[in-house]
């Protein structure tokens, strides 16, 4: 008897995967069909992105040596590789036009320029906050030496706290400013939390420790 009901047990199960499939049978395999072509889809997006990563890459490196070289076209090369809309190689293709565009300064207007430029890395949102801090370093520390203490503290302020990634350089371009400008006290206070600060550098904190002294010392003839 159990041998009868074992049997017509599986004729049941037989019965209804049979019905099963009927019913069920061209979802699955449509379902089956779109997960492989979903699969192979995303393998053929991973490649071409690499493929144009790889791209990017040797276009940028290239760049970067016909710039050390001198050659011409360099520049140009970089313009056209920032130019893409996405991936790491064109926003550092656009830090060193930043950069180029700062080194060849040689007036008011070209210093202008590059710090413009640093200021539009520094406000794309689509960038790692990090690197748009550091555009925003970069483009105060251009006007250290030119532009207002106000407008030096204005963009080093922010970077300057405790917990800011670029604070050393951010509180030492603060000082610098300050003490060009004759605002000793701000360069104290920058110059203090250099020197205080147990993760600042150690060559940085003997700079600091130097300026402080001569900051303390006063105006040299009656100038800062």
């Amino acid at each position: 008897m159990s041998d009868v009901f074992r049997e017509v047990d599986e004729e049941i199960r037989r019965d209804k995967a049979t019905e099963f499939w009927k019913k069920h049978g061209t979802k699955l395999v449509a379902a089956a069909l779109l997960i492989v072509a979903a699969v192979g889809g995303w393998r053929y997006y991973e490649h071409r992105t690499f493929q144009q990563s790889a791209a990017a890459g040797a276009a940028f490196e290239q760049a970067i040596a016909d710039a050390g070289a001198g050659k011409g076209d360099a520049l140009a090369a970089l313009g056209t590789l920032a130019e893409q809309k996405s991936g790491t190689y064109p926003a550092l293709a656009r830090f060193r036009l930043a950069t180029e565009l700062a080194r060849t300064a040689t007036d008011d207007a070209g210093l202008a320029n590059a710090v413009s430029a640093f200021d539009a890395l520094s406000k794309d949102q689509t960038l790692p906050v990090e690197w748009r801090e550091l555009a925003q370093v970069r483009a105060a520390l251009l006007l250290v030496d030119k532009g207002p203490f106000e407008e030096v503290e204005k963009r080093l302020g922010p970077l300057s706290g405790a917990n800011q990634v670029y604070r050393h350089s951010a509180r030492e371009g603060i000082a610098i400013a300050a003490y060009s400008a004759g605002r000793f006290d701000k360069a104290l206070d920058a110059l203090q939390a250099i020197i205080l600060d147990s993760e600042a550098p150690q060559g940085l904190r003997q700079r600091a420790e130097l300026l402080l002294a001569v900051v303390r010392s006063g105006p040299v003839g009656g100038k800062p």
